[in-house]
């Protein structure tokens, strides 16, 4: 395989994996594919997961979705971009959420394990 047909083929691969991730975040934040999309393309994480040198792309779908509501709900989130996501959930599981970061930040689990 040449340089420039692995280059393609990796490309297309990110591609498809982008397209599970943002689904994945529509069904869990109940919001559009649209916003979702929107989310993920202007979010931190997405320049990580496009970064060859930061191996993210290696990483699951929902790992990388970890990863970007950490980026959210950090101190450095992006306000605009957290009310997209979380605007579909009810306070409650707003407040779950932020539970769920504070006990990631202590103990060092996955969001989906707690």
């Amino acid at each position: 395989m040449t340089p420039e047909e692995h280059l393609q083929v990796r490309k297309i691969i990110l591609h498809n994996r982008i397209g599970c991730i943002v689904a994945k975040m529509s069904e869990l934040f109940r919001i559009s594919l649209t916003e979702a999309l929107d989310v993920f393309y202007r979010s931190d994480t997405c320049r990580r997961f496009h970064d060859e040198k930061t191996g993210l792309y290696l990483y699951g779908d929902l790992y990388i979705i970890d990863e970007l509501e950490i980026e959210l709900l950090g101190a450095a989130g992006d306000s605009e971009l957290r009310k997209i996501l979380f605007h579909a959930l009810s306070p409650a599981e707003q407040i779950s959420e932020v539970g769920k970061f504070r006990r990631f930040l202590k103990g060092g689990v996955s969001f989906w394990d707690l």
